[in-house]
């Protein structure tokens, strides 16, 4: 496996967690704090903290203190190299058919070829 396969795996099992995709899908909106996140969420502070440490650690979310409270928005730079790792790898495994290309790469993670 090439290196921006195991970076593209990395970030995709990030992202295959419930909680961790609902607050991207959150930020998409725009920037939040935790509090507002773990409302909307039905979850701990404690553990939004945790997953945003996680999402901030592999550069999917930047944050940025604003007196006491920390805002947390999408770092649209990772996510634009997130979606270009993704293409590159789909195409350079010549990926057709009548299948979806996400769920044909998805068949193809999970057989261990992609």
């Amino acid at each position: 496996m090439t290196n921006r396969e195991k970076e593209l795996l990395k970030l995709l099992k990030i992202l295959a967690d419930e909680s961790k995709f609902k607050i991207i899908l959150h930020l998409m909106k725009g920037e939040e704090c935790v509090c507002n996140l773990a409302e909307k969420l039905d979850i701990e502070r404690t553990l939004v903290s945790h997953h945003l440490k996680t999402l901030r650690e592999v550069g999917l979310i930047t944050d940025r203190k604003v007196g006491t409270w920390i805002h947390y928005s999408l770092n649209q730079k990772v996510f634009k190299k997130f979606e270009m790792l993704f293409l590159n790898i789909i195409n350079s495994k010549n990926i057709t058919g009548n299948c979806c290309v996400i769920h044909e790469a998805c068949r193809l993670i999970k057989k261990g070829n992609l």
